[in-house]
């Protein structure tokens, strides 16, 4: 979170030039209605900023931040002729001319800038609104709340800069356009808070998995009051795993599923579900690392494999990297699998065909099917292509339970 300083332009002069003022500007064209509109929009712009600008060509900025004021004067240039403003307020009407193109725009000062003048006073209301609700956030230690408002107190203040700088465009400023707020105090406070809590496990973690899965385990989160209630926590690892708020007792509790398994890294990472710009300057970005080893669940089969050699061999490399080993010991009492893999011919390029392949491993209690595509020289290198692509989790999923860990 980056709560900028507020750069408010003031004008010096005191009665508004253009108040209660019509702007009209009529422009032909010999090449299209569209070029006469553009033109006649053009005349409008161009009379609006220079009357603007001969009452505002010197302004104030005023930076207030924890409630400390600091003034200074600049000038700001009005080169850019065809504002955004003006073009979005501005109505064209086309114009019956003897020849060529005629148009004449109109612009309503009064009209135009009270929409404007609204939205910056109903911001104002809004930033206001949100900084109180964001201290009694803190002071009830309810953090995710005090830090959502100043995200979406940031946003509007943003906003607020943005209309005032079309507002200024068009018409003189005063006082009543100062934006206050202390946004950059509350905001050092929270950081304070933040900093000081410890976030750790009621226990010391010792997880051995044998799936992707680990068992329930707690987190705490304290500040120097005790336990805090509500408090957002994630669990990471690459990706987001799960998302919890501490109960009243400030604990959350985690039990995750998809964690890495087959390579690392084998830890999960916990830190408050906040702002990244809120996280850096809390130090609280991997906040807690909870590690967990893996033993992985060893699968003896029986496979009939009535293909070449070359192709069982892939196949028992392949299965092997999930775990899976083929025995050659015909007293094992282990699954008995067969293997089918059939092919369709989709085409050749030069030396290299390619195929369709369908693979399906069969046994009690397990069915395994697949597709996969390959391409080689001969059909037995485009069969071995294929096997080194097959995914071949779900046909461990379906042994684990018949195998012994």
């Amino acid at each position: 979170m980056n709560i900028k300083s507020l750069i408010l332009c003031a004008c010096l002069a005191i009665v508004p030039a253009m108040a209660g003022k019509i702007v009209t500007y009529t422009a032909t064209s010999k090449v299209s209605q569209e070029e006469a509109n553009n033109a006649a929009i053009a005349g409008v712009a161009k009379q609006v900023k220079s009357q603007v600008s001969a009452t505002q060509t010197q302004t104030k900025y005023e930076d207030i931040t924890n409630g400390k004021s600091v003034l200074g004067e600049t000038y700001r240039a009005k080169n850019n002729v065809k504002s955004n403003v003006v073009l979005k307020g501005v109505k064209v009407t086309p114009v019956k001319a003897d020849k060529g193109f005629k148009a004449t725009a109109t612009l309503d000062m009064d009209e135009f800038t009270a929409s404007l003048q609204f939205r910056l006073k109903t911001l104002q209301q809004e930033i206001a609104k949100l900084e109180k609700s964001a201290r009694k956030a803190i002071d009830t230690r309810v953090y995710v709340n005090a830090a959502n408002d100043l995200e979406t107190a940031e946003d509007k203040v943003n906003e607020y800069n943005f209309y005032l700088l079309q507002l200024a465009d068009v018409y003189p400023l005063n006082d009543s356009h100062r934006l206050q707020h202390g946004l950059p105090e509350i905001e050092k406070v929270l950081i304070e808070k933040l900093s000081s809590l410890t976030i750790t496990t009621t226990t010391e973690p010792n997880f051995e998995l044998t799936r992707a899965e680990m068992p329930s385990w707690n987190v705490i989160v304290k500040d120097s009051i005790g336990p805090v209630p509500s408090f957002p926590l994630v669990a990471r690892q690459s990706k987001t795993l799960s998302e919890r708020r501490t109960q009243k007792n400030g604990i959350a509790t985690f039990k995750l599923r998809n964690v890495n398994y087959e390579k690392g890294p084998y830890v999960i990472t916990v830190e408050p579900n906040l702002p990244l710009e809120l996280l850096k300057k809390t130090g609280l970005r991997n906040a807690l690392e909870v590690p967990y080893r893996v033993k992985l669940s060893r699968c003896e089969i029986k496979l009939e494999c009535d293909m070449i050699a070359n192709t069982c061999n892939a196949l028992e490399n392949a299965l092997s990297k999930k775990s899976i080993f083929v025995t050659s010991d015909e007293e094992a009492n282990v699954p008995e699998l067969s293997v089918e893999i059939d092919n369709t011919f989709r085409g050749r390029l030069g030396f290299i065909s390619s195929f369709d392949f369908s693979i399906a491993i069969k046994g009690d209690k397990v069915n395994f099917f697949t597709t996969s595509k390959g391409v080689g020289k001969t059909e037995v290198d485009a069969t071995i292509s294929a096997i080194k692509k097959t995914d071949f989790s779900p046909l461990q999923k379906q042994l684990l339970p018949l195998c012994k860990n």
